[in-house]
């Protein structure tokens, strides 16, 4: 057995879908072709080794995707946290200091 070099997969959903429907297909093609011999390790081992590499895209996607919304999560609570200090602020300057840093929060949030 040759050494396996990995390939580097797509990220989307659809594109990944359709390297797993490929793989399926070829192997559904070679056990038709090959209805009585059993499936070879060699393949099985391919077939696994690619459901792997498609696995382990989409947790690097999904952990990129927490970490975000994590981001975002912790800016709300900042934000809410200064729309109540502004709600509550004795004078205008407070309140314009408070309502200032949520803008700023904002606007870097959004680049």
């Amino acid at each position: 057995m040759g050494k396996r070099m990995r390939m580097t997969l797509p990220k989307k959903e659809e594109d990944l879908q359709k390297v797993v429907e490929e793989v399926m297909e070829t192997q559904h093609d070679h056990h038709h072709h090959h209805h009585h011999h059993a499936e070879s390790l060699d393949d099985i081992l391919h077939t696994i080794d690619v459901l792997m590499d498609t696995m382990n895209t989409r947790l690097v996607d999904l952990e990129e995707k927490t970490e975000l919304i994590r981001k975002e999560i912790v800016n709300l609570y900042k934000l809410f946290g200064l729309v109540v200090e502004a709600l509550v602020a004795d004078n205008q300057n407070a309140k314009l200091k408070a309502i200032a840093e949520a803008k700023r929060i904002l606007e870097e949030s959004l680049k």
